[in-house]
């Protein structure tokens, strides 16, 4: 990141968002700590980091499985990247990601719990 801000380059942070690493537990949180601007960089150089992307291909993943691993973990994703950088606390993180883990079940789509818990719609199989 330093080196290409510091050419003057827009970036997107993806390498710590590849989502396909096999872990147990709740692993969401290693997602939502990663903040984009981490790095040793001017305040010009952190104004080039655009976005980010969350990343998941094909090694342990197929049409069995893509929807419950990619979901709740993008969703930390996209919380961190939609969040200010002193927005840190896990807990409030955990508490708006289940709301919307349970808003995805409720629209059909079988996002994997993010630790122990329930939504009051369960998905039908």
């Amino acid at each position: 990141m330093a080196a290409v801000t510091a050419a003057g380059f827009q970036v997107l942070l993806s390498s710590p968002w590849y989502l396909n690493r096999i872990s147990y537990g709740q692993d969401w949180i290693q997602v939502y700590r990663v903040e984009p601007t981490n790095f040793t960089g001017t305040a010009e150089q952190k104004r080039l980091v655009i976005g980010g992307e969350a990343c998941l291909w094909g090694e342990f993943v197929d049409a069995s499985n893509l929807m419950p691993r990619l979901w709740p973990r993008a969703s930390a994703v996209a919380e961190r990247l939609w969040s200010d950088k002193d927005v840190t606390s896990v807990g409030d993180a955990y508490n708006r990601l289940i709301k919307h883990r349970c808003r995805m079940v409720r629209r059909g789509i079988n996002a994997e719990p993010l630790y122990v818990g329930y939504c009051d719609h369960e998905p039908n199989f």
